[in-house]
């Protein structure tokens, strides 16, 4: 689903949608989602009807429900991509490797003792 071309309020009403699919998944009453919570009946039928919350509250819920994986892309590790690693490193300055300068198979200090 292109969540984009949604209207917060229908997101938020998705949402609350999902919650009740998932309590009644588990056949659960509000009621008995309210006593493992701890968010009232009231809230609990309100977010299932497409009013916000607070995220605090989701969490609780979920919990509750034992769906707490539901957020594992909130925790998702951020890898850096080859091409963004790319881009980091084209401002660092490079080492040069540091070459002893020879002429015709005598090195700079031994030419330097050869000169008169």
């Amino acid at each position: 689903m292109d969540y984009y071309i949604l209207t917060n309020e229908a997101i938020v009403q998705q949402i609350g949608r999902k919650l009740k699919e998932l309590r009644l998944a588990k056949n659960i009453k509000q009621k008995e989602l309210s006593d493992a919570s701890g968010v009232s009946v009231f809230t609990i039928s309100s977010i299932e009807n497409g009013k916000g919350a607070a995220l605090l509250t989701i969490v609780q819920i979920l919990r509750a429900l034992e769906q707490l994986d539901y957020l594992e892309y909130f925790f998702q590790e951020q890898t850096l991509s080859p091409i963004a690693y790319a881009k980091l490193r084209r401002g660092e300055k490079k080492r040069e490797r540091v070459r002893s300068r020879k002429v015709k198979g005598v090195s700079e200090s031994e030419k330097n003792d050869l000169e008169w």
